[in-house]
């Protein structure tokens, strides 16, 4: 019978033990699987046994000895007490010498009284030894000897099996088969230890993950809590903890024809079929049977599954490596052979990959696989699984197109994760286009891929070298039909004018450089992004559209719309999972914020941006770090700026537009700590590879108006004014931030007469531009451009309006040069007794208009003259503005009155 309780068990071996010590010899096999307390039971009963005054003799049989003669009866002959055998009865190294030796010792032993020979893990024993004690059993009948001998079931093979043939013949044998704990004896095992009655749920929840195995539901014991009454979840087993270590030492008790089966279990999962762990193991169906019996005995195993994850890792650990390696990829080819999904067999592909030893042959079938589960994964949004699957794929592939092509998709997918990574998977691909060795297809989606990276110059190169010739021109042959544009896709606002592949470099430069600083500033354009950034959801085939619908919005001074929106994006994307896109989008929003005039914000989410791809070697991290270090320089944080442009910057920046940024963030360092020679190097340098890359657009990088500001402190005022007038002239002055900086630094350079008006017209235009820290330097200039004119009061007032808008933006340095050594704008006692400023949203338009000039210090005349109203209406809508916002006097006007959002939404709607 199988005993669930030891003391069950204890009570046969007491009974036999009495049976011969009234004459009668006996043999007791003790089986049953690993951890059912074997070992513990054949230990506490010799003790008693000695308690009593009964001769023991100890032995136990150890892996690997099966080859060593007599092992185990040396041991037992070790154990004979002192005196039994005369001194040199038992020769050195002679096996049959020893046997009778021992044979002669039990007989002189149990002359005296009873005996108890005990061996544990008799599956172990040698040939010789085992031969020998079956031997006596048969020979010492008579006698009150008492043999208790332990095996585990399933091991040993056929000497283990003709052990327990052999002796079942005994007239006193009595077989003890241990097994596991059912679900009330583990119930009464938890009562104990818990010290009252658990939950039903609580024993139900330990049987099942160990099988009712006494030293699993020990180990496991001392990991959990004692539950709480009506519990429904407890804590999983520890990685590496008691029970992780008992199912090994199950595991190992086990045999190795266990072992073998239990790893192919546990590396085949959900997928495990008896043929298919047969297959893996290399095992017949005959051998699978027996050790599957021994693993189902032993808890470890339900079947063809593995109780708990837990000890499935335990025996994949147990593994050894290569062992692993090369059990994950026949299951991978298996697998792929029974029609499994290609998710299953990259699974196992990628965990042969990752140990050492694994087999590297680049089968048709495996890269296949692998692509497939990649494309996948990138529909459920898993780029990292994506790019290990076509990373692996890349290595089992010895096709150099078909390396390409993985090249192509690796650096189009590990660019949200890795930027760094992904600029190095196009060294490949690009080498290849320079020998000739891309196919039209791979071109494209090379050049696109560049585009997005920003190396406009080489995406431009790609294009020019793969486009097709035209043939030479035949009567009635048909040229051929032009191709999709490959960069399509990228685009939320594609350029004017499409052209085909064939098209000239110089226009393929144009249309690489569209994405980056296309003009999109018309009403339709801002409301075709603004449809295309609320329709679409982030994905991997929609960032760059959304990327640049989000510059297109900066470009078109609309950085607080570009601000809510990159913001919105990046809130999607994570700095550890997603670290590209997410320094994508936060630089996005750091350049918005600073376009704003919010100069902490955007030193703040620009160094999070740096911070998150920082270390991995990207060209890109120069974008993000160029606009922390502008911010830092406008705020005077000179040293962390400095610190900042200490990094090594590598050769690579200056193949992309990411260099134009860098050195305009650069030449204005240089410039606010007086180094403006070293600043117009900058700029000038930026301007080169503006126009270079058909960047020259002053939304993008407005350096003409740089270097005029450098030129300026260096007294090159007739060169200034050069550049000023140039960017005046192109077509992209229309943009209220251009026009109103470039008019500010026209009057910097002009006569000091007529610099009121001109600077009136920059601040107009820099009101609109949503720009409170080119606004505040235009007032700046303004208040003392009036004072120059002896217009006092009205400049003290303006001055007052720069100060405290510098003041809000955090300008240290710009509020210094305003009013020297000032810390705030001191208010009229009566403006400090009243109120604060009411909702400037209930002003109607034209009431906002008025005030809205009028808080920039022009006279009624002036927004008389401006508006095309009468001084009388100019007069009453300041009268209605003053009594809305409760204030009685121009100083007090609001300066933001200009930004109201819902004034926007208004005109907006009026002008649909």
């Amino acid at each position: 019978m199988v005993f669930w309780h030891k003391d069950d068990a204890f009570a046969r071996l007491d009974m036999m033990l009495k049976a011969c010590e009234s004459g009668g010899a006996g043999v007791a096999l003790v089986e049953g699987p690993a951890g059912c307390g074997k070992s513990e039971l054949v230990q506490e009963f010799a003790d008693l046994a000695v308690r009593g005054g009964v001769t023991v003799l100890r032995a136990a049989g150890t892996p690997g000895e099966q080859g060593a003669e007599h092992a185990v009866l040396r041991r037992l002959l070790a154990a004979l007490p002192a005196g039994t055998l005369p001194p040199g009865t038992l020769p050195a190294g002679e096996g049959a010498a020893s046997a009778d030796a021992f044979e002669e010792a039990l007989r002189e032993l149990t002359g005296r009284g009873a005996v108890m020979v005990c061996v544990d893990d008799l599956h172990h024993a040698d040939a010789a030894s085992l031969d020998h004690l079956l031997h006596l059993a048969r020979s010492l009948r008579g006698v009150p000897l008492l043999m208790v001998l332990a095996q585990s079931p399933g091991q040993g093979g056929a000497q283990n099996s003709r052990a327990r043939t052999e002796l079942l013949r005994h007239p006193g044998f009595g077989w003890i088969r241990l097994g596991c704990l059912d679900l009330a004896a583990t119930a009464e095992v938890l009562a104990r230890h818990t010290g009252a009655p658990v939950s039903d749920t609580f024993a139900e929840h330990l049987h099942r993950i160990t099988g009712g195995n006494p030293l699993l539901l020990k180990a496991l014991l001392t990991e959990y809590p004692v539950p709480v009454r009506g519990a429904r979840r407890w804590p999983a087993p520890l990685p590496g903890g008691p029970f992780a270590e008992a199912v090994a030492v199950c595991l190992r008790r086990s045999g190795p024809e266990a072992r073998r089966l239990a790893a192919a279990i546990a590396v085949l999962g959900e997928d495990a079929t008896a043929g298919l762990v047969r297959e893996l193991a290399g095992t017949t169906v005959h051998a699978a049977r027996g050790a599957l019996s021994v693993l189902d005995g032993t808890g470890l195993t339900d079947g063809y599954r593995l109780r708990h994850p837990a000890a499935a890792a335990t025996v994949l650990d147990d593994a050894d490596p290569a062992e692993r390696a090369r059990l994950h990829g026949k299951a991978a080819r298996a697998l792929h052979d029974g029609q499994a999904g290609a998710g299953v067999v990259a699974g196992h592909l990628l965990a042969a990959a990752d140990l050492p030893g694994s087999c590297e042959a680049a089968e048709g079938w495996a890269v296949p696989a692998l692509r497939e589960a990649a494309r996948r994964a990138l529909l459920d949004d898993d780029w990292s699984y994506a790019a290990s699957c076509l990373t692996r794929a890349r290595a089992l592939c010895a096709q150099e197109p078909l390396r390409l092509d993985i090249d192509l998709q690796l650096a189009a997918v590990t660019w949200r994760g890795d930027p760094a990574a992904a600029e190095a998977c196009l060294a490949a691909p690009l080498a290849a286009m320079r020998a000739g060795a891309l196919t039209s297809a791979q071109a494209g989606q090379l050049a696109r891929l560049l585009v997005s990276q920003g190396r406009i110059e080489s995406a431009a190169e790609t294009f020019e070298r793969t486009a097709p010739r035209p043939p030479d021109s035949t009567e009635g042959e048909q040229p051929p039909a032009p191709r999709e544009d490959p960069l399509r896709q990228l685009y939320a606002l594609p350029p004017a004018g499409g052209r085909d592949q064939a098209a000239a470099a110089p226009g393929r430069l144009r249309d690489c450089a569209a994405l980056w600083a296309h003009p999109g500033g018309t009403a339709g354009d801002l409301a075709a992004v603004e449809r295309l950034l609320k329709a679409t959801p982030l994905a991997h085939t929609t960032f760059d559209p959304l990327a640049q619908a989000v510059r297109t919005l900066l470009h078109a001074d609309q950085a607080d719309r570009a601000a809510a929106w990159s913001q919105k994006l990046r809130a999607q994307t994570d700095p550890v999972r997603t670290p590209g896109w997410y320094a994508a989008f936060g630089h996005l929003y750091a350049e918005a914020l600073l376009r704003t005039g919010d100069l902490e914000g955007a030193a703040r989410e620009a160094a999070a941006a740096v911070n998150a791809v920082a270390g991995r070697g990207s060209v890109f991290l120069f974008a993000p770090l160029a606009t922390e270090v502008l911010a830092l320089t406008a705020m005077g944080r000179y040293d962390e700026a400095a610190r900042r442009l200490e990094l090594p910057v590598p050769e690579e920046l200056f193949a992309g537009v990411h260099a134009i940024g860098y050195l305009r963030a650069r030449g204005h360092y240089y410039l606010a700590t007086h180094r403006p020679q070293a600043a117009v190097g900058e700029f000038l340098d930026a301007g080169r590879l503006a126009r270079r890359w058909n960047l020259d657009r002053p939304r993008f990088a407005p350096w003409r108006t740089d270097a005029a500001e450098a030129l300026i402190q260096l007294g090159e005022h007739r060169q200034a004014d050069r550049f000023v007038a140039e960017q005046l002239s192109m077509a992209e002055v229309r943009s209220p931030r251009v026009h109103g900086v470039s008019l500010r630094l026209r009057a910097a350079v002009g006569e000091p007469a007529q610099r009121p008006k001109v600077l009136g017209r920059a601040v107009e235009e820099l009101r609109g531009s949503g720009d409170r820290l080119e606004l505040a330097r235009a007032l700046a200039d303004l208040g003392r451009s009036l004072q120059l004119v002896g217009e006092g009061t009205r400049a003290g007032m303006v001055t007052r309006r720069a100060w405290q808008l510098a003041a809000d933006c955090g300008a240290g340095p710009l509020c210094e040069q305003i009013l020297p050594g000032q810390t705030r704008v001191v208010p009229s006692a009566a403006a400090e007794d009243r109120a604060p400023v009411g909702d400037a949203s209930r002003l109607s338009e034209s009431e906002r208009r008025v005030a809205a000039l009028a808080a920039y210090g022009y006279t009624n005349r002036e927004i008389s003259g401006k508006l095309y109203i009468t001084m009388s209406t100019v007069e009453q809508h300041l009268t209605r503005a003053y009594k809305k916002l409760n204030i009685t006097r121009r100083q007090e006007l609001p300066m933001d009155l200009q930004m109201d959002p819902q004034a926007e939404e208004r005109e907006s709607a009026k002008a649909g």
